[in-house]
């Protein structure tokens, strides 16, 4: 199913994008993502924020920067499976229905702008509250044009099974939580999902030994080449 709703999406594109023949896979691990506890304990979600993997041991490092200018045509969510109760528990405290979309961020890069994001673009939003347990993708209705040293981030308006824990410390996720709104085990971050469009805010919430559980699929553009000068071959004469 994911291979063909990604083959449907390429035919519906511009043929430019097409014809560059090339597909990349963002944040994929080897040999796969880690998977959510749910239904077991602990069973985490996240809630009305953006965040994204910085590092993961089992993929790149900044495993969804863009090194090459592009568009975005798809992404895939590793859902947790979940009880009704839990499903329950879930909806009341970040409302419904369960849902994700795609963010383009612009991160700083020189001290003291390196926690500053900047959000370009963003796809419409997608429910998984039919799909916990399954791996969805959804392809985007309009693909989002990239350019090299943006970030694509996953947004959660409400909130989603989207988080696998217990991994090693050294992994982290970055949010779009403001400095003292991290959230704690007794006490729920705010609604900080960055949602308006040219809008910068200061990240300042990391969270170790956790993995964000999605994956994009990224066309990069076509390299330019320069056109031989009329009557040249482009070729090296030999030496004689």
């Amino acid at each position: 199913m994911k291979l063909l709703l990604i083959v449907l999406a390429l035919l519906a594109l511009a043929l430019p994008v097409v014809a560059s023949g090339k597909i990349v896979t963002l944040g994929e691990a080897d040999p796969a993502l880690p998977t959510s506890k749910c239904p077991n304990d602990p069973c985490l979600a996240a809630y009305q924020m953006t965040g994204y993997q910085e590092v993961a041991d089992n993929s790149k490092r900044r495993p969804y920067l863009i090194r090459r200018n592009g568009q975005i045509i798809a992404f895939t969510v590793k859902l947790g499976k979940l009880t009704q109760e839990q499903i329950d528990f879930f909806d009341g405290r970040f409302d419904t229905p369960a849902s994700v979309r795609i963010s383009i961020l612009r991160k700083g890069r020189r001290k003291p702008r390196l926690h500053d994001h900047r959000m370009v673009a963003q796809s419409e939003i997608f429910s998984v509250e039919d799909h916990f347990g399954t791996t969805p993708t959804f392809v985007l209705d309009k693909p989002l044009a990239v350019k090299r040293g943006n970030i694509v981030a996953l947004t959660v308006p409400t909130w989603a099974p989207v988080l696998a824990s217990e991994q090693k410390r050294s992994e982290f996720w970055r949010s779009s939580r403001s400095r003292g709104n991290c959230g704690t085990a007794e006490e729920n971050a705010p609604p900080s999902a960055h949602t308006k469009v040219g809008s910068l805010r200061d990240w300042r919430c990391s969270y170790r030994g956790e993995r964000l559980l999605y994956t994009v699929t990224y066309v990069p553009a076509n390299r330019r080449t320069e056109p031989a000068e009329a009557g040249t071959s482009g070729a090296v004469p030999r030496p004689r």
